[in-house]
């Protein structure tokens, strides 16, 4: 993937550096709606989703936020999970 492929959200990002979309743009294979729906209804996912109802602009800074400490780890998978939501 290249980084004019990523979503609009992620490129404009005030938290996610150029090094961290890079790192996005490595994945090999994106998560399935299956991953993405498994991970939508563990607890700890709920509990950020449900925190921030009805102030998407502040979830999304969470989510990002979530995706970074991913990716500082390595776990681009992971990642692009928490974005996906």
């Amino acid at each position: 993937m290249e980084y004019i492929d990523l979503p609009r959200f992620i490129k404009e990002s005030t938290v996610l550096t150029r090094e961290d979309c890079d790192l996005l743009c490595s994945i090999e294979k994106f998560p399935t709606d299956e991953e993405v729906d498994a991970l939508r209804i563990a607890p700890e996912t709920q509990e950020l989703l449900n925190a921030f109802i009805g102030d998407e602009h502040t979830r999304g800074i969470h989510i990002e936020l979530k995706a970074k400490a991913h990716l500082d780890k390595g776990e681009v998978n992971e990642a692009w999970l928490v974005l996906l939501l």
